[in-house]
C-alpha cells in the first residue's frame, strides 16, 4: 500500500483493510506514486482517486486498476471553476 499526494511515501505491506493510514496533502501527482510502487514488481496496481492528479506517460509495467471517484460539492478547484482534471491514460 502507498499514499501519495504531491510526493510518493512509504510502500507498506498491505494483509488487512484494518488500520490502514492514508496521508495525504492534495497535490496528488501520480508520476511520483508509479514509480515508487513498481520497484517491489507488483502484479498489479489499485489505484484509488478523485482524477485530480498529473498522469504517467506510459503506461505501468504490470496490471493496472483505477478507480475513480467524482468529487462532489462544487469546482476541483476553487480558483478556478472551469478546471477538470485530465482523463486517465487507455
Amino acid at each position: 500500500m502507498l499514499s501519495c499526494d504531491a510526493a510518493a511515501r512509504t510502500v507498506q505491506p498491505l494483509c488487512r483493510t484494518e488500520g490502514i493510514e492514508l496521508v495525504g496533502g492534495g497535490g496528488t501527482d501520480l508520476r511520483t506514486g508509479f514509480p515508487r510502487a513498481l520497484p517491489t514488481r507488483p502484479d498489479g496496481v489499485v489505484v484509488l482517486t478523485d482524477g485530480q492528479t498529473r498522469w504517467p506517460e506510459a503506461r505501468p509495467a504490470c496490471r493496472t486498476v483505477v478507480g475513480l471517484f467524482p468529487r462532489t460539492g462544487g469546482s476541483y478547484d476553487e480558483t478556478d471553476p472551469g478546471y477538470r482534471p485530465d482523463v486517465p491514460p487507455a
